[in-house]
């Protein structure tokens, strides 16, 4: 039996349905780029390139079907290493369980759809880029819950302490263009009067972007921040705290936005990891915002 193939429509499709795979491997690696842009780049060329090497290899004759399907096996595999920039063999294992996983729900949902709808390919791409991206939405959603969270933080400046209650924001994204440090936000009356804002060894300006708006923002460094979690102790040391003049929160149930890096070992470049101990020690580790 003979079939027509239109090679440039199964290109599409390919690519289609290889980035949908690539989204939702992604989000379950948590990896991502360092910023959107390159992120979208470097998942549309790589979808682009693995979607060609198929048709490469599709179209060509005298190979087995089993030689054929290694092929495609190992373009799909040299996609995730470069996608995903995968150096260690535990990352590697993890990406193809996740991309084989999100391949087979992917394919059970469509297979349960009507016939008459799996033979369009506008509707079946559109599909299964809509599934991808619904379910990227809801599992940043949810993991942007998780993150949230409300600590006591306290802020030590020699023998200068103030307590308040600070959020854990995984949407903060402010760093330090300099230092590459994060910036945690503070109100300014928190320290106003208690900690000298103005020594010039202390202030810097850092540059911010808002939904509507955009400046410089007086940042401060004070030598450590304490923060108690889950019965832990956090101590960071030479943490940045950008002055917000006005209230985070209009209730008044936290007067700090803590940077979520903080609390990830490993991430801050020239940051030394910080200690951790139970709540009857103390100390821990660094700054951010």
């Amino acid at each position: 039996m003979k079939y027509i193939v239109y090679i440039d429509r199964l290109f599409i499709m390919q690519t289609v349905q290889t980035m949908a795979l690539l989204l939702l491997t992604g989000a379950l690696l948590n990896r991502r780029a360092p910023s959107a842009a390159a992120s979208v780049f470097r998942l549309a060329l790589g979808s682009g390139a693995e979607a060609l090497f198929f048709c490469a290899v599709f179209c060509l004759r005298g190979i087995g079907s089993l030689p054929r399907k290694l092929l495609f096996a190992a373009g799909s595999l040299f996609g995730l290493l470069w996608v995903f920039r995968i150096r260690s063999a535990e990352l590697f294992f993890r990406a193809v369980l996740f991309y084989c996983s999100a391949g087979f729900l992917l394919a059970g949902f469509l297979h349960m759809l009507p016939e008459a709808f799996r033979e369009s390919m506008a509707a079946v791409s559109g599909l299964t880029m809509a599934l991808a991206a619904g379910a990227v939405f809801f599992r940043k959603q949810e993991k942007r819950r998780r993150e949230q969270t409300v600590v006591t933080a306290e802020l030590i400046e020699g023998r200068v302490r103030v307590v308040t209650e600070a959020l854990i924001d995984s949407g903060n994204t402010l760093y330090d263009p300099i230092s590459r440090k994060p910036v945690s936000v503070v109100e300014q009356s928190v320290l106003e009067g208690r900690i000298d804002l103005r020594r010039p060894e202390r202030f810097r300006l850092v540059p911010y972007h808002t939904l509507g708006s955009r400046g410089l923002m007086q940042t401060v460094e004070v030598e450590q921040l304490r923060i108690r979690r889950e019965g832990q102790d956090y101590l960071f040391e030479h943490v940045l705290l950008g002055l917000y003049n006005g209230r985070v929160t209009q209730d008044g149930s936290y007067r700090l936005i803590l940077h979520p890096a903080l609390l990830q070992d490993g991430r801050l470049p020239g940051r030394r990891k910080g200690k951790q101990h139970d709540s009857e020690s103390s100390d821990a580790r660094k700054n951010t915002v």
